[in-house]
């Protein structure tokens, strides 16, 4: 731990690399939309306030825990010392501001793909998820497996929460703990995730099942009722974008973009996933099972196929290698006795 308070009173002034990242990619989404400029960038004040809150809060909620523990174990004047330090201070501001950020720049790219690549690869990703099933589609499989009412009815209710559950509980993990590298990595690895894969989402749009195949989904709208009301409005907001083409048009919710490949809710699962199976395993338990339960939930509920999830998981093998490199973090179990 005194390493760790070491660290982090020196004040890291250069640029991390997710800053830089995050930065590229939104002047490569404001390049690309010079006539939605004014509302992409109009909007940016008010979704950096209530994202770099969200993020303050869970920050506060990861310090309070943590405290709790260190004082439990002994190390809560390490912990009040680096937390107290300007290094960890600014670093903190820092990840909060382009969290933020990176939060704004993934929601208008992946809301203006209809507008920028008016493309349909829903029918190839069916057909890669029969192949991959020897003929079976996956979505109708899951579906019969698990069409017990209350087996539905427990996916309609978890799938939105966990990921909203993991969300909170990782970023309170992260953003807390007392060590740059740890920290810092996280982040980088969690940019190169949503951004890299808010960029297949152009590259290669798609609908999804429920929205592409409709007739499949409708007979279950009463045993996912949470799931079809929500479908419903993305794809009344879809159509609404739909008609920025000549400028933008009021009504149009920021944060209901339609896209399925890569599925990045099962992706950030395996991110996270992989970075608490070195650090916490506790974390690695809950984790294992969001992973399992996303996984599930996203076809059996429509939202993705099954390549999609695929494709996620893989996507954060590779954001958690680089990376974990890129900080050369591989005595995990000093960063594992860092962050008690």
């Amino acid at each position: 731990m005194a390493g760790a308070v070491a660290r982090n009173r020196r004040v890291m002034r250069r640029p991390y690399f997710y800053e830089v990242f995050v930065l590229v990619n939104l002047a490569g989404i404001v390049v690309m939309t010079s006539h939605l400029n004014p509302v992409v960038l109009g909007t940016l004040p008010d979704t950096l306030g209530d994202l770099a809150l969200q993020m303050g809060a869970y920050t506060l909620a990861g310090v309070v825990v943590r405290s709790i523990v260190a004082r439990w174990r002994g190390g809560w004047p390490e912990y009040l010392r680096i937390l107290r330090s300007g290094g960890w201070l600014l670093d903190t501001a820092r990840l909060i501001l382009f969290a933020a950020l990176l939060s704004h720049t993934y929601f208008w790219i992946k809301l203006l793909v209809p507008i920028l690549n008016p493309r349909d690869f829903d029918q190839m990703l069916w057909d890669l998820d029969q192949r991959m099933f020897f003929g079976f589609a996956p979505a109708v499989l899951f579906a019969d497996l698990f069409s017990h009412p209350l087996a539905m009815r427990a996916i309609d209710w978890s799938y939105a929460k966990i990921f909203i559950a993991s969300i909170a509980l990782a970023f309170a993990f992260f953003l807390s703990a007392p060590a740059r590298r740890l920290r810092v990595a996280f982040m980088t690895g969690t940019a190169i995730l949503w951004l890299a894969g808010v960029w297949l989402y152009l590259l290669v749009p798609s609908l999804g099942p429920a929205f592409r195949f409709p007739e499949l989904w409708i007979p279950l709208a009463d045993s996912l009722p949470t799931t079809h009301q929500l479908q419903a409005a993305l794809m009344d907001n879809y159509r609404r974008v739909l008609q920025w083409r000549d400028g933008p048009s009021p009504d149009v919710q920021l944060m209901f973009g339609v896209a399925a490949f890569p599925s990045l809710h099962v992706g950030f699962q395996t991110f996270a996933f992989l970075w608490m199976r070195r650090l916490w395993i506790y974390g690695e338990i809950v984790f294992g099972i969001f992973l399992l339960t996303i996984v599930i939930g996203s076809v059996v509920t429509g939202w993705h196929y099954l390549i999609d999830g695929v494709a996620g998981a893989l996507l954060a093998l590779v954001a958690y290698v680089i990376s974990a490199r890129l900080w050369r973090i591989g005595a995990w179990l000093r960063l594992r006795t860092a962050t008690r």
